[in-house]
């Protein structure tokens, strides 16, 4: 990548591969940027229980320090990351992240050219990105009319997704643009696996995961009946099913049911990722110990800030229970584990792809006219088994203005004595 080199209010800058050194400058900058409100940054998008987002970002990203040539300070920072919102390791989306230091907050013009070279970098990087992806809150006028003249579209507007100092929650926007007129194939399997193996080693992730404790539901377990009859218990997945429920998410991908086939492609990565972040609640048949189903819960990747707790899930119903309706009523159960796990807002994606489950959401609205709303689309952010390149369609479901959803434990014992025709 060649040395780029810019001027700002008469300062030479220099644009080079950031080194080890620089992370703590570029720390700095987002702390103070969110702190003043500053530069699209939330006041708490990187902080406490969300920290782990700037860790990742920093250390799974392509990142360019800026730096005054006189005094070889850094004044601001370009990341080109895999989107954080693509459901594929295999994404052809990449995220765009301009941060400047307050010198250079003031200098529109600035702004436009590390846009321009962040554009520039993801087309240069050769990782196969044909879109770029701006995540952006409403209020920061100045970005957003930026971002347009540089061809980027809103695809997404997610309300109240960002908390801006001296401003509070806002909307939060979504905008792309087109890098390339063509769609990539996908990375060969072995090639995936091989770079995949250098980032989540088998034997460490392996060791990490059993020395870790697992997300747990302190109210679970609780039995369950199905309006059909079906009796099951509710409980906190075991460690040692680790194997068995990553082999329930492979079976749907392979089988083209809601989730990439690439989206998470290793045990490893399968334990690190989503056994250690999330809520995993299995549905186990009384009769018989089986189990029929089972939802994941985390926080929302949606979302920039954790004020009203945004939350998201994946829910999936094993084949051998398929076709007896139990999907459209676990949808308005795992709603329920939600509200009682303490978040107080869906927002959650379903591919364009899975017919059923947006067939679900659709019926629930004929119900609840203001309980699902689609709110955007992340296009190509997932690869689909007998589909391809598929989209993101995001939903949003605010607890707080439906008091007909219960709590899980509310919710489980009414059926216990009676069949269940109203959820």
């Amino acid at each position: 990548m060649p040395r780029q080199c810019l001027l700002s209010h008469g300062i030479q800058l220099s644009v080079d591969y950031a080194t080890d050194e620089d992370q703590s400058a570029c720390r700095n900058i987002i702390s103070d940027s969110a702190a003043a409100g500053k530069d699209n940054v939330g006041i708490d998008e990187f902080s406490d229980g969300m920290a782990n987002r700037l860790d990742l970002l920093l250390t799974l990203s392509q990142v360019f320090a800026v730096r005054d040539t006189k005094t070889n300070t850094s004044k601001a920072f370009i990341i080109v990351a895999s989107s954080l919102y693509a459901r594929t390791i295999d994404t052809c989306l990449a995220s765009l992240f301009v941060f400047r230091d307050k010198d250079l907050q003031s200098d529109g013009d600035i702004f436009d050219q590390l846009l321009q070279l962040a554009i520039y970098f993801a087309q240069a990087l050769d990782l196969g990105y044909t879109s770029a992806i701006y995540s952006v809150a409403a209020c920061a006028h100045d970005v957003v009319q930026r971002l347009r003249r540089q061809g980027f579209i809103r695809v997404a507007t997610i309300p109240c997704g960002v908390r801006i100092a001296g401003v509070g929650l806002c909307d939060n926007f979504f905008m792309v643009k087109s890098l390339s007129p063509t769609t990539r194939p996908r990375r060969s399997v072995d090639e995936l696996h091989r770079d995949l193996d250098k980032v989540y080693p088998h034997d460490q992730c392996y060791e990490t995961y059993q020395a870790s404790v697992l997300p747990t539901a302190d109210f679970l377990p609780a039995k369950y009946i199905f309006a059909n009859g079906l009796a099951v218990v509710c409980r906190n997945m075991k460690k040692q099913e680790d194997g068995l429920i990553y082999e329930i998410w492979k079976s749907a991908a392979a089988e083209g049911l809601g989730y990439g086939i690439d989206e998470i492609p290793t045990l490893s990565i399968f334990r690190m990722e989503i056994l250690l972040d999330h809520y995993c609640i299995v549905f186990e048949e009384i009769a018989t110990g089986n189990i029929v189903g089972l939802t994941l819960i985390t926080s929302s990747c949606y979302s920039r800030t954790k004020e009203n707790r945004f939350g998201e899930s994946s829910l999936f119903i094993k084949k051998e229970f398929r076709g007896q309706k139990l999907g459209s009523e676990a949808i308005w159960i795992e709603l329920a584990l939600m509200k009682q796990l303490g978040f107080k807002v869906s927002l959650n994606d379903t591919l364009a792809s899975n017919h059923r489950m947006m067939a679900s959401m659709q019926s629930s609205r004929v119900k609840y006219p203001s309980a699902w709303l689609f709110v955007g689309v992340i296009p190509d952010g997932c690869y689909a088994e007998g589909y391809g390149w598929d989209d993101q369609v995001i939903s949003w479901f605010d607890f707080q203005s439906h008091p007909h959803i219960k709590n899980f434990t509310e919710l489980a014992d009414e059926t216990l004595n009676r069949t269940i025709s109203k959820l």
